[in-house]
């Protein structure tokens, strides 16, 4: 169980993503973030997905809108 709410946000068009669960990167300080990193994929068709990180900590990641993309562009 997560102590605090963890909120990745990918691409509108990002399918697949990689991110570093911080839940775990506060627990391997002295490893850096090579051992908090967990891999997933959100499909186009969905905006939002949770997904665990290797230890069961639990992320949130949420696609970008695509109005907000070409605002970034």
């Amino acid at each position: 169980m997560s102590l605090r709410e963890q909120v990745v946000q990918i691409s509108a068009r990002a399918t697949s993503f990689t991110a570093v669960c911080v839940e775990c990167a506060d627990l391997d300080e002295a490893e850096g973030y090579s051992g908090s990193t967990f891999a997933g994929r959100l499909d186009l068709d969905l905006d939002y997905g949770t997904f665990l990180c290797r230890r069961g900590h639990s992320v949130r990641v949420e696609r970008a809108s695509a109005a907000a993309a070409e605002a970034a562009a």
